[in-house]
Formats: C-alpha cells, structure tokens, sequence
C-alpha cells in the first residue's frame, strides 16, 4: 500500500509535509484550520466546529467566506508540493470539510496505533511499544504552537491527557520489568507536569517502595496529600492510600 503523501504532525508544534517536502501552512488561522482537521482525519468536521477552532465564539461577520478563502489556499499549497492528487486530501463534505484518509495521515494516528498495540501485548513487549509511541512526541504539548482558541486548546489538552496515560502505562510495564530508576524519573517529571494525577503518584511510590527504600515511598504520600489538601481541598484517593497503608505496615515489620 502507498503510504500517504500528506503528513501532519500535531503532537508539538504543526508541521506537514507533503511528498516528504516541508509545507508552510500560513497565519494562524490556516493553521488552526489544519489542526482542527488533523485531529479527526477521515471524519467531517463542522463549518461552525471550524469557525469555533479558528476564532473561539468571535468569528468576524465575514467567518464562513475567510474559512473558504483558507481551505482554497490550503489546497494550493498542497498541489504546488504534491501536484493535483496531494490538492484532492481536503475535502469538501458536509457538514463542512474533511481530510482524506487515505491520502493524508497525522503522528497522532501513529501514537494512537502503538498505543493500542501495546495494550494487547504480552508485559515484555509493552515498554518497547509505549516507549516507542512517546518518542512520536515532538514537544511538551499537543498544538503547542496554535492553541488559538478554547475549542483547540481543549482538543488539545486531551492529547496531552493520552500521552500522560501511556507514560502511566510504560512506568507500570517497567514496574513489572524492574526498571525501579525509570519509573522514578519519569513519574517525577509527570507529577511535576501533571500535579493531579494519583496514578503517577502510586507508580512513584511503588518504585520506591520495590527498592527498599519504604521512607521515600511515604515521603511521596505526603507530597501528594499537601498538594491535593493545598490546591483542591481533598485527600487521596482509596487506592493510593491504601498502598500506603500497606507501606507503613512493611516499614513497622521492619523496623
């Protein structure tokens, strides 16, 4: 099979090729454009979903003929680089435009591939898999050079919530593989990036505590109840607590 001739990259900042050619997008608002469509490659999109992508609930009274006037120089860009073919991956359909699949494809749909095959596979092949999906990551963001608008920045930020699951997967695959100084470091990144997420926090303190080293699995305990107390005014969750619990049981036992 022909592999597509149009690829978009949206996890980190927007780039396309086409026929393995760098492509300039434009302003801001193609990009939003392009984004907006790339996110749901082989679906429709909605006018109105892309005049919200393009100018959030602002949209200049001139809005559907200035998205029209960017779907025609998108498509202008893409024959120049890829001739009439690469021209026929955005298309028109109602309820407004959508990206042909089989002729344009995004990292997202790579990241997205591994991820699931990892999810299927045996314990021993899931960290090279999930290791393999972080790496299509270009940045710290999904969109991160194009987040102009509430409707793009919330697309965006349940991209970033999928990495931040399979980095989640990839440190409980290397629990299972013993890989303790992994986890740790990049559970301290994640709870660093994502303060709230009590999965990272538990695959921390199970890391500590597989090395022995049960004071720094509590001290992680800790670290996440002020933070949640501080920040939301809640405690941790049942499962986290009782990991902990289980840790002070070891610890008493040992000592």
């Amino acid at each position: 099979m022909t592999a597509p001739a149009v690829v978009i990259a949206l996890l980190g900042p927007l780039e396309v090729t086409v026929a393995g050619r760098p492509m300039a997008v434009g302003g801001p608002g193609r990009r939003a454009l392009l984004a907006a469509l790339g996110l749901s490659v082989g679906t429709a999109v909605s006018v109105p979903e892309l005049l919200e992508a393009i100018w959030d609930d602002r949209p200049p009274m001139t809005a559907t003929t200035k998205l029209q006037g960017h779907v025609c120089a998108l498509r202008q860009g893409l024959a120049r680089l890829g001739g009439p073919d690469a021209a026929e991956v955005l298309q028109t359909k109602p309820p407004g435009y959508v990206l042909c699949r089989h002729r344009a494809t995004t990292d997202l749909v790579r990241f997205d591939d591994l991820t699931r095959r990892a999810r299927q596979a045996p314990v021993g092949e899931q960290a090279a898999l999930l290791t393999a999906a972080l790496r299509v990551w270009r940045g710290a963001s999904a969109c991160a050079d194009i987040r102009s608008s509430a409707w793009l920045t919330s697309m965006a930020g349940s991209l970033d919530d999928r990495r931040w699951r399979a980095t989640e997967d990839l440190a409980a695959a290397e629990l299972a593989l013993g890989d303790h100084d992994a986890v740790i470091d990049a559970m301290e990144l994640l709870v660093r990036q994502a303060p709230y997420r009590e999965r990272a926090w538990e695959h921390l303190m199970a890391a500590h505590r597989e090395r022995g080293d049960l004071a720094a699995a509590l001290a992680v305990h800790e670290r996440l109840r002020r933070t949640l107390a501080a920040d939301l005014g809640v405690a941790p969750g049942r499962r986290i607590t009782r990991l902990a619990d289980e840790i002070r049981g070891r610890e008493v036992m040992k000592g």
